[in-house]
């Protein structure tokens, strides 16, 4: 990690890499304004918790986040997770990071048995890393213009209970987390990028925009929020699965497509709103 922050301290940019226990993959193309952040894109789960790992490959797969990091895939600056949140949550506090062996996650029975005491250290060490990663980046951001702009990405089921058409169901497809932000400094970017992202239409579909209805936000947003609160702004992007079948993992490429390039325009209504206030 010190590499890393002695790298970008001296503008030693383009660098990639991927952090020393493996949480984090990272591309640092360019200075920028903005960052992009896909967590819960991850796949891999360690050999060592495999064993006793009681939700199955396919089930993983349905609840984490897949094809999120194409989102920021061309973001001058971007952070991968690169585990199943089901090893670790990125998006729970360290003492949260580990699903409880006892309480089911979205129906699914999570452990076969209690995480032995080294593997559970070594999952919040990761969790640890993974952080440390984002406030470094953080604080390089905010020294380069003042104020930083970072985009959180997620996608969530809604077919769970029954298969239905999306814009059949009642949920948004978008919704933006703020709960934890400072509205009274960053409205205007707030406000500029839902205007933009509200044009987005699929398939003769106008997408529902929400705010705070399904999501408010988790972890990295109060955590940073609450560190950087006057100078960063987090937007926590939740996205109906409506780019894929979630049951058995098919892309629908034009739908993501089309989503990843109505996001990136938005994004950049934002960034350049943010921008205005330097």
């Amino acid at each position: 990690m010190k590499e890393i922050e002695k790298k970008l301290l001296d503008g030693e940019l383009p660098f990639s890499g991927i952090t020393e226990l493996g949480s984090s993959e990272f591309h640092f193309e360019q200075p920028a304004f903005h960052a992009g952040v896909s967590m819960h894109s991850g796949h891999r789960v360690r050999s060592g918790i495999m064993e006793i790992l009681a939700v199955g490959e396919r089930d993983r797969y349905r609840e984490e986040d897949p094809f999120m990091d194409r989102f920021i895939s061309d973001f001058p600056i971007r952070i991968c997770g690169r585990d199943s949140r089901f090893e670790y949550d990125l998006n729970r506090n360290p003492y949260m990071a580990l699903y409880d062996s006892d309480r089911p996650e979205w129906g699914l029975k999570v452990w076969n048995q209690e995480i032995p005491e080294e593997e559970r250290v070594q999952s919040i060490n990761k969790h640890r890393e993974f952080h440390e990663l984002l406030e470094m980046v953080s604080m390089y951001l905010l020294k380069q213009n003042g104020h930083a702009l970072l985009f959180d990405l997620h996608a969530y089921c809604y077919q769970r209970a029954n298969r239905q058409r999306w814009h059949e169901d009642e949920r948004p497809e978008i919704n933006i987390g703020t709960g934890a932000v400072n509205r009274e400094i960053f409205e205007p970017a707030i406000r500029c990028f839902k205007n933009n992202i509200r044009q987005t239409e699929i398939q003769g579909h106008s997408v529902r925009i929400s705010e705070n209805e399904i999501f408010f936000g988790g972890y990295l947003s109060r955590h940073l929020s609450r560190i950087y609160h006057d100078r960063l702004l987090v937007l926590a992007l939740e996205y109906k699965k409506i780019f894929m079948d979630e049951w058995t993992g098919e892309l629908y490429e034009e739908v993501l497509d089309k989503l990843i390039r109505d996001f990136k325009r938005a994004a950049d209504r934002a960034v350049e709103t943010c921008l205005s206030m330097l």
